[in-house]
């Protein structure tokens, strides 16, 4: 009689050519926050496919879903999220294709090795806008993460490591208002709206240099005016602040009101000043029993750990990780030093590099999920941890 490891290796060879596939269709159709109605059904039919229940539309959102597979009786409910989105202009430069189809094949070999004969649930969470809008913070507060116990995605990189750093983040709009004039024959009378977000742009980065270690502050000036010879009376821009720690980020964004309420009286202007506390996204928790697993597992597969990457970005599976035991390691799928949201890194993430670590991230979540479902006890020992960090709040157990 074959092992559970050949069998579950076998599972994840059955899946993995519609695993490829479905990376491929996501890469070759890049589709942006909120607007990844292909990718979303694509994940969703072939989960469908082999067996699992779909919701969609979960939490209220176009393309999110939820994928269930039932065991025998109620037990611990584990899920793999899935991203899908991509960037503007840039495509796949974060490798969400493979999110999505590492996720849903790690799910659907984890169903083909269990079968029913087990106590808990199998749930894959189809999670839009990553990249931009926060698509995991809206499901948590729509409780779709509500009744699981623990949750599990890789990201591709340019290294691997199974503990990692990310910082908290928020998006600042901000837009003032001047007056319009003819910028030649009676300038006077105008009000620049223009020289404010310039202003404003400046102070930034000469801020710059006071931030603390790992803060960063970084913006783009989205309108500008209608035509040269009309002194602007509108204008507006973004910016994201980030930092290590979740109680500094908040100082830093009254920083930014501060300095664009001195832009706007050096002008004559209005600031109008956008900043939604409820969508920022948190620092990582990382989960000692998730990493010992993970670390256990990757090794079984022949890859080797590598140490956590100082150079840290944001993402919404952050919120995830304050709610539930929650895991999101780094696969390396380019050289060292290959700039992520790149049309390099799309590259790596639609090509071989890419598809060579597909089927390992499948086995490695599948691998993990298996022994979480049958280890109950490395469960609550996740919980215990969580609480100890001081996450879990919501969820009373």
């Amino acid at each position: 009689m074959s092992s559970p490891m050949d069998r579950l290796a076998a599972a994840v060879e059955a899946v993995l050519p519609e695993a490829l596939e479905l990376s491929h269709r996501v890469h070759a159709n890049p589709e942006i926050a909120f607007e990844e109605r292909q990718a979303s059904a694509w994940t969703a039919e072939l989960l469908e496919k082999h067996g699992f229940d779909i919701d969609r539309k979960a939490g209220g959102l176009e393309t999110a879903f939820v994928a269930r597979w039932h065991g025998r009786a109620a037990g611990h409910v584990v899920a793999f999220a899935g991203e899908y989105d991509a960037l503007p202009e840039v495509g796949h430069g974060c490798g969400h294709n493979l999110m999505c189809s590492s996720s849903a094949g790690a799910a659907i070999a984890t169903a083909g090795l269990l079968g029913r004969d087990f106590d808990g649930e199998i749930r894959f969470i189809g999670t839009p806008a990553e990249e931009a809008g926060n698509g995991k913070v809206h499901l948590i507060n729509a409780g779709v993460f509500d009744d699981i116990d623990v949750c599990l995605q890789i990201h591709p990189s340019d290294n691997t490591s199974s503990e990692i750093l990310c910082l908290a983040i928020t998006e600042v709009g901000v837009t003032f208002h001047g007056k319009l004039a003819h910028a030649s024959a009676d300038p006077w009378l105008g009000k620049n709206a223009l020289d404010a977000i310039v202003l404003l742009y400046t102070m930034i980065s000469q801020w710059r240099q006071h931030l603390k270690p790992g803060e960063r502050v970084h913006g783009i000036i989205t309108h500008g005016g209608a035509a040269p010879n009309i002194v602007p009376d509108e204008t507006s821009g973004r910016w994201y602040v980030r930092s290590p720690i979740d109680e500094d980020l908040e100082p830093m964004i009254e920083r930014v009101r501060s300095m664009a309420d001195a832009a706007a009286a050096a002008t004559g202007c209005t600031a109008e000043i956008v900043e939604d506390p409820v969508t920022r996204c948190r620092t990582m928790l990382n989960n000692p029993t998730l990493l010992e697993i993970w670390r256990r597992q990757l090794a079984d597969a022949g890859v080797t750990d590598g140490p956590v990457d100082p150079n840290a970005g944001s993402t919404d599976m952050t919120n995830v990780s304050h709610e539930l035991p929650t895991i999101h390691p780094y696969l390396a799928i380019a050289p060292r030093g290959t700039p992520g949201h790149s049309r390099e890194f799309a590259a790596h993430a639609g090509g071989p590099d890419g598809d060579e670590m597909l089927p390992k991230a499948i086995s490695i979540l599948a691998a993990s999920a298996v022994e979480l479902l049958s280890s109950p006890e490395l469960v609550e020992r996740a919980w215990t941890e969580l609480r100890e960090q001081g996450g879990g709040g919501r969820r009373e157990r």
